[in-house]
């Protein structure tokens, strides 16, 4: 009989947690390049994931706003790794259906001199050194202040709204410059192989 009304009790209290509703913001959509992965920690009135960038590409999320994200603008902070070892002067963040309410503080290990600055919709960071390794956008791992965190604005959307945020890296000018010239090689190995093709017939 205990054991009956123990399962009873167990029963009702996982039914009772299945129908709560979600309450923190959710990751509805994750699109990169292959091999790009990412860790969510975001919680009730907050964005937050770790981003592991093993190949360069832009990174899109899409969230779904709950009701617990009502109370205010977002709080944002994020890992991000560069696993793909070119370097990065820039990176631009882009938020679609909302705006930066506020642009927090950027921490690269290896480069001190990292800022961040932007209005609307649209954030740059910047790297006075090209960044190989990785950055914190706010401050993800609370070992500072709360006032480091960046704020998303989400005051035109409901609960249920969604809105996204992009994420793309501007490659170091010498990476730059080697990618162009491997493409000039490539296109004119292959116009040279077309002639000659074209003169053999």
């Amino acid at each position: 009989m205990k054991l009956r009304k123990l399962f009873c009790i167990a029963g009702v209290a996982l039914a009772a947690f299945a129908s709560s509703p979600a309450s923190a913001v959710v990751v509805t959509g994750f699109s990169s390049a292959a091999g790009n992965t990412y860790m969510d920690f975001s919680d009730d009135g907050l964005v937050s994931f770790d981003l592991d960038l093993n190949r360069p590409s832009g990174t899109t999320f899409n969230f779904r706003i709950e009701s617990e994200d009502m109370g205010g603008p977002l709080l944002f902070n994020a890992v991000v790794n560069n696993l793909f070892g070119s370097g990065i002067s820039r990176f631009v963040l882009t938020l679609s259906n909302a705006t930066f309410d506020f642009i927090g503080s950027v921490n690269a290990p290896f480069d001190a001199g990292a800022g961040a600055s932007g209005s609307g919709s649209s954030a740059t960071i910047s790297f006075p050194t090209p960044d190989a390794f990785g950055f914190e956008i706010g401050d993800p791992l609370a070992v500072g202040l709360p006032e480091q965190n960046w704020r998303i604005n989400i005051s035109n959307l409901e609960e249920g709204d969604s809105f996204s945020l992009r994420l793309q890296q501007v490659p170091e000018p010498g990476s730059l410059a080697l990618l162009l010239g491997a493409l000039a090689a490539a296109g004119f190995a292959h116009r040279r192989t077309a002639n000659r093709h074209r003169h053999v017939v």
